[in-house]
C-alpha cells in the first residue's frame, strides 16, 4: 500500500476488487497525467469510484487537484464523444449521397442505368439520357432509325400517343416531350455547356420519367 492511506485503500479495493486493480488504475492515469504525482491520482481513482475523498484528506491542493483533473477528463469525455457524433453523421451523409449509389439502385429503365453514369462531363451523360429516350421512342414506335429528334414527338402526336384527358393535358404532354428533344438535347448539341453533377443526377431521373412514361402512354393509345 505504501504512501496511500490504509483506510481508504482498503474502501477503494472494496470497489474495484483487488489490490492489483488499484494500483493498474493508478499507472493507467498516470500515462494520461504524467506529471501528476501517484498519490492525487491515487485520489482521483477514489473520486472516479464515488468516494468522498474530502473525508480521508484535508490537504487542499490534492483536493483541488482532483477536481482539477475530473473537469479535464470530463472534457475530453464530451470532445470524445463530439467527435464519434460527427463521424456518425458524416458516415450517414455518404450512405445517403445519391451520387454514389450506382443508377441500378434507383430502379431506372434498364439501358439508361448501363449506358449513363454520374460522371464527368456531365453534360456528355446528360446528352446520352436525351439519345436513350429517342431509342426507346423510335424502337416503341416502329420508326426507322431515320427518324430522331422532333419528328419522334411529331410522329407520336399524329399515333394518338401523347392523349391526354382534357386538350390541354394533351397540349402539355406535346410540350414535355417537345422540351426533352429542344432543350436538354439541342442545348448541348449545337454548343458546349456545362453541367454540374447535381444537374446530370436530376436530368437523368428525369429522361426515366418520360421513358416509363411514354412506355405507359403507348401501352394504353398504340394501336398495331
Amino acid at each position: 500500500m505504501g504512501k496511500y492511506p490504509k483506510k481508504l485503500f482498503d474502501i477503494l479495493v472494496g470497489k474495484v476488487g483487488s489490490e492489483q486493480g488499484v494500483y493498474s488504475a493508478i499507472r493507467r492515469k498516470e500515462k494520461n497525467f504524467k506529471a501528476i504525482k501517484s498519490e492525487t491520482l491515487f485520489y482521483l481513482v477514489a473520486a472516479e469510484n464515488n468516494i468522498k475523498i474530502s473525508k480521508y484528506t484535508d490537504d487542499e491542493k490534492i483536493l483541488t487537484k482532483v477536481d482539477e483533473l475530473m473537469q479535464r477528463q470530463g472534457n475530453n469525455l464530451i470532445k470524445k464523444d463530439n467527435n464519434l457524433v460527427q463521424e456518425q453523421t458524416n458516415s450517414k451523409k455518404e450512405e445517403i449521397d445519391p451520387f454514389l449509389l450506382p443508377l441500378s439502385k434507383f430502379e431506372i429503365y434498364d439501358d439508361l442505368s448501363k449506358e449513363c453514369k454520374i460522371k464527368k462531363p456531365y453534360s456528355k451523360e446528360i446528352n446520352h439520357a436525351v439519345l436513350t429516350l429517342e431509342e426507346f421512342m423510335r424502337e416503341r414506335m416502329d420508326l426507322p432509325s431515320s427518324t430522331y429528334g422532333m419528328d419522334l414527338v411529331k410522329e407520336a402526336k399524329s399515333k394518338g400517343i401523347l392523349k391526354g384527358s382534357t386538350d390541354g393535358e394533351s397540349q402539355g404532354l406535346y410540350f414535355l416531350f417537345a422540351s426533352a428533344i429542344l432543350w436538354l438535347r439541342n442545348s448541348g448539341g449545337h454548343k458546349k455547356r456545362s453541367a454540374t453533377k447535381d444537374e446530370c443526377f436530376k436530368i437523368i431521373m428525369h429522361i426515366d420519367y418520360l421513358i416509363k412514361l411514354f412506355d405507359s402512354l403507348c401501352n394504353k393509345f398504340l394501336k398495331g
